[in-house]
C-alpha cells in the first residue's frame, strides 16, 4: 500500500512536467521564428523619406494601398533612392482589400522618358505624382527588382520569360503566370517553400521606412488566404 501510495505520488508531478515540456517547446518555436523574421527582413532594404514634406493628401482607404516601382539593372537614369544602377520598369499600385482575399494590381501610364524624371526624383516626388494622378492615397512604398519574378519562377518550375519594355498587358501576363505558380493552394502545408519564396521576394525588395517589421509579418498574415486567382490586372485611364 506504501508503494502504491509513493507510486501514486509520483504520478501527481506529470502534468507539470508536460505544461513545462509544452512551455519549452512554445519558447523554442517563438525563437525560431524570430530568428527567420529577422533572416528575412534582414535582406529587405529600406527607402528613406518617402513621405517626407507631403502636403494635401487624398483621404486614407479600407484595406492597404501599396505604390509597387518594378526596376530593372541600368538604364539611362538611376533611381536616386535605391542603391546601384537601376531604371524604372514599371509602375504599379497594388491595393489589398480590408480581408486580405483579394487584391487589384493596377498599371500607372508613365511614359518611358519620364520614368527617368521619376526616378531621378525623391521618393516621397514619386508618391505624390502617383496620389495626383490616380486621386488615392498611397499607405507604403515597395521597390522590387523585376529579377526576383524570374527567381521566383525558377524556384517553383514555372516556364516564363520576360523582355524588358514590354507593355502593361505583358507584364500582367507575366506576373499572373508567376504568381500561379507561386501562390498555389498547397502552399500553407509547405513551409520550406513559403520561406523559400518569402526568401527570395525579401532579397529582391526595398520597402519604405516608416513600414515597421510588426506591420510586414501582419500583412503576409493577412495575405495568408490570398491565391493568384483572388489577383485581378488593370491599366489606369
Amino acid at each position: 500500500m506504501a508503494r502504491a501510495g509513493s507510486s501514486g505520488g509520483r504520478r501527481r508531478p506529470r502534468p507539470r512536467r508536460v505544461l513545462a515540456v509544452a512551455a519549452l517547446l512554445g519558447v523554442l518555436g517563438l525563437g525560431v521564428a524570430v530568428l527567420l523574421d529577422l533572416s528575412l527582413t534582414s535582406r529587405m532594404g529600406r527607402i528613406d523619406g518617402a513621405f517626407d514634406g507631403l502636403g494635401d493628401r487624398p483621404p486614407a482607404q479600407p484595406g492597404e494601398t501599396i505604390l509597387m516601382v518594378g526596376t530593372r539593372p541600368g538604364g539611362e537614369a538611376d533611381v536616386t533612392w535605391l542603391p546601384g544602377e537601376q531604371s524604372v520598369e514599371a509602375v504599379m499600385v497594388v491595393e489589398v482589400t480590408p480581408d486580405g482575399r483579394s487584391a487589384r494590381v493596377e498599371s500607372v501610364p508613365v511614359p518611358y522618358d519620364e520614368r527617368a524624371e521619376l526616378g531621378g526624383q525623391p521618393a516621397s516626388a514619386a508618391v505624390a505624382a502617383v496620389e495626383s494622378t490616380l486621386g488615392r492615397r498611397v499607405d507604403h512604398l515597395m521597390a522590387i527588382d523585376w529579377q526576383t519574378f524570374a527567381d521566383l519562377a525558377a524556384d517553383n518550375g514555372v516556364d516564363a520569360t520576360y523582355r524588358y519594355g514590354s507593355t502593361p498587358v505583358a507584364q500582367h501576363d507575366y506576373l499572373r503566370l508567376v504568381l500561379e505558380g507561386t501562390l498555389h493552394a498547397e502552399l500553407r502545408k509547405q513551409p520550406l517553400a513559403l520561406y523559400r519564396a518569402l526568401r527570395t521576394t525579401a532579397s529582391g525588395v526595398a520597402v519604405d521606412d516608416t513600414w515597421s517589421v510588426l506591420e510586414l509579418d501582419l500583412l503576409v498574415l493577412h495575405l495568408r488566404d490570398l491565391r493568384s486567382a483572388d489577383i485581378t490586372f488593370t491599366a489606369a485611364r
